[in-house]
């Protein structure tokens, strides 16, 4: 009998429909000699401290730093009745084949299972990259060897091991210093100098001090029309920025209005708009946030429902090529763009000259496992949900985008001269969309510190070098220079890519994670570090939080997945860190009070201060009798740091949305504190506040 073990049901299923039909049995299925069966994820993980020395369960620094000399796997309880069910079939079989996703993760979900179960049978690897019927029946007629995926394990290993020895040492450690009872401090390998990158950013932003500067605009009349031309000073940086209004309201003056000029030079040139590469994980989950809004683990989510139902590729890629094969299939697959308006522009685009050669990197492909997030062809019908109709519609617009010819565009610039100042005006005209076609594009996030062309705008037709044109209205702008931009998902993604940290597998989980211990919050689409985060990070030594060191590891792990890095030698590293963060936290001074948020005094009783907790955030003093609190979910709504700060302030929050009412519907609303200290509702001028009843003398 063959064995098939796949990582999830749905999974399972889709392998048995393409061999035949299933018969149903309590754990997997059958279809003639073979049994598909599955896993729920990890059934298997290490040791819990306690299972290595009973005294390690124990809080305290006689059991620091953990080091065990080798480590133990054990079975999730929950899930401990599958994992007998494949026990039970790996000791029938004959032969097994690995069907876990198709990733490092996934081998490692194999290998932990089979080490636990025993395993000595022959072992073949399933690698799927879509869960058609089409491609199982063709990627089980091309298996190899299990074997040839064991660097993919061991790199994984030493994943979880380094997470489980910093992870576990650094949080008691750093929570025995510092941490207050129930409210541990959370250190993680990656997560902490993800953190940091935040923390960084928000830092710079606090720290920055807005420098004046002036810009001169100048609306000149020619033949054609009218144009607007920006004052061009010789500093090579900022070339339109004037360093006082003193100099600006003197330049003003040399060019009043009648004041004759002439247009020194008028250069149109050619400009190629590249078409984009197909979507790699990092790239959907970036352009999701920018043009749907969504989180990268919302997105995550729905690129995994997407392949799930059949519509998609693997999700969790670093690619953004395709191999021959799989560019052989592409007018199959065009045929099945259905969406909205997709499939009127896949008609439009039948006769054009489909560039597909530039996306075949078999080499890139390999690399990273499997090629890029696009659709299968199948039509998805009308039961996707609003998300992921629109994750969905976005990799099909990239996939026709990437195989539209590139865009073509003129740039024309124009240098006026009046009364010896020059002037600049710049603009571009469509020539050819090209790609632009499928897929509109976004305007790339400004630059911090460059000053943005107000005077990019229409140039009239016809204007040309010698030009004789007259001054119509001159405007000396005041501005300010601009701090950073605040981190969004999209960016914090960019940044984390270019450092190494994490995988695009893993990424997303790692900033909900950071979430959800309150050492970041979103306020909209930006992610801010709080206090608690800030102060985690004035505790945690460089090397923990660095995020070069951090990327150092992860290069590391993906050496030892290639076969060309020693996992035994990156695991005495991790030891060796793993000591010299728990000496550090033994020889600093505790500074519990501040290692938890504190929004401010108590505006009830005045004399606490109100500090987070597991539901909400509530008055220092409760065992004193305060029964401030406001909870961190009302009326279904999860509220932030920042909202919580504006109520305890005394102040009336924004507008939100979000809020179920007990019919279970949708409203907006702000909310603030009443005579009573309670979280009220204002739906607007003059209306009255709806309280949201709180239970007396509760503890957040």
């Amino acid at each position: 009998m063959r064995v098939i073990l796949a990582e999830k049901p749905s999974v399972a299923l889709d392998i048995a429909k393409a061999l035949g039909s299933p018969a149903r049995h309590e754990g997997y299925v059958m279809v003639d000699d073979t049994a598909i069966t599955w896993a729920f994820g990890h059934l298997v993980s290490l040791a819990a401290p306690e299972a290595y020395d009973i005294a390690w369960k124990k809080w305290s620094w006689a059991t620091l730093p953990m080091l065990p000399e080798a480590f133990r796997l054990e079975p999730i309880t929950k899930t401990k009745a599958q994992l007998n069910v494949i026990k039970k079939l790996f000791r029938e079989a004959d032969r097994v084949v690995a069907a876990t996703d198709a990733d490092r993760e996934g081998q490692y979900i194999f290998a932990t299972i089979a080490s636990v179960a025993g395993l000595s049978k022959p072992v073949d690897r399933l690698w799927l990259s879509e869960n058609t019927p089409a491609a199982i029946r063709k990627a089980l007629a091309s298996m190899k060897p299990n074997t040839a995926y064991d660097n993919l394990a061991h790199a994984a290993a030493a994943r979880s091991q380094a997470d489980w020895l910093v992870g576990l040492n650094a949080t008691r450690a750093f929570s025995l210093r510092h941490g207050q009872p129930g409210q541990p401090l959370s250190v993680g390998r990656v997560q902490t100098p993800t953190l940091r990158l935040i923390a960084d950013r928000d830092n710079a932003i606090e720290a920055f001090q807005p420098t004046p500067y002036w810009e001169l605009h100048v609306t000149f009349r020619a033949g054609p029309g009218e144009y607007v031309g920006r004052w061009l000073g010789t500093d090579k940086e900022h070339p339109h920025r004037i360093l006082s209004e003193g100099e600006a309201e003197a330049l003003a003056a040399k060019v009043p209005v009648g004041t004759p000029g002439q247009i020194s030079s008028a250069d149109t040139k050619p400009v190629t708009v590249r078409a984009p590469l197909l979507y790699s994980l990092n790239g959907l989950q970036k352009d999701a946030n920018r043009r749907l809004g969504l989180t990268a683990q919302q997105t995550l989510d729905a690129a995994q429902r997407l392949y799930d139902a059949h519509l998609t590729s693997y999700p969790r890629t670093e690619a953004q090529y395709i191999t021959a094969e799989i560019a052989r299939e592409i007018p199959t697959r065009l045929r099945g763009l259905t969406v909205g308006t997709l499939d009127l522009r896949a008609q439009a685009i039948a006769g054009a000259s489909l560039r597909v050669a530039r996306l075949i990197n078999e080499a890139k492909v390999n690399e990273a496992g499997h090629y890029a997030i696009i659709p299968t062809g199948q039509a998805p019908g009308n039961k996707l949900s609003v998300m992921d109709r629109g994750v969905y519609e976005l990799v099909c617009r990239r996939f026709l985008a990437a195989l539209l010819p590139d865009g073509k565009d003129e740039r024309t610039t124009i240098i006026t001269v009046a009364n010896g100042e020059k002037f600049r005006t710049s603009g571009s005209a469509v020539v050819e969309p090209g790609w632009r076609r499928a897929l509109e594009p976004i305007r790339e996030e400004e630059e911090d510190g460059k000053d943005v062309d107000e005077s990019e705008a229409l140039i009239p037709p016809g204007l040309k070098a010698g030009m004789p044109v007259v001054v119509k209205d001159s405007d000396a702008k005041g501005k300010l220079t601009k701090p950073p931009a605040r981190l969004n998902d999209a960016s914090l993604l960019a940044i984390m890519e270019k450092h190494g940290l994490g995988t695009p597998a893993t990424r997303a989980r790692i900033v909900e994670v950071l979430l959800t211990r309150g050492y970041v919050e979103r306020d909209k689409k930006l992610l801010i570090s709080t206090d608690k985060g800030r102060h985690l990070l004035k505790l945690v030594p460089e090397p923990l939080q660095s995020p070069e060191l951090t990327g150092q590891w992860e290069a590391r792990l993906e050496a030892i997945a290639d076969g060309q890095g020693n996992a035994d030698e990156f695991m005495q590293g991790i030891r060796e860190l793993t000591r010299a963060v728990v000496d550090v936290a033994k020889n600093q001074q505790s500074e519990a009070v501040a290692a938890t948020t504190t929004l401010g005094p108590c505006p009830k009783c005045r004399q606490g201060a109100i500090r987070e907790g597991r539901k909400g955030w509530g008055c220092t003093r409760w065992r004193e009798g305060c029964d401030f609190v406001i909870w961190r979910i009302v009326a279904g709504k999860k509220l932030t740091e920042a909202q919580a700060k504006t109520l305890v302030a005394g102040r009336t929050t924004s507008q939100l949305k979000g809020f179920k009412s007990k019919q279970g519907k949708s409203f907006s609303a702000r909310l603030k504190l009443d005579e009573q200290f309670l979280v009220v509702f204002e739906f607007g001028t003059g209306s009255r506040p709806r309280p949201r009843r709180q239970t007396k003398k509760a503890r957040a």
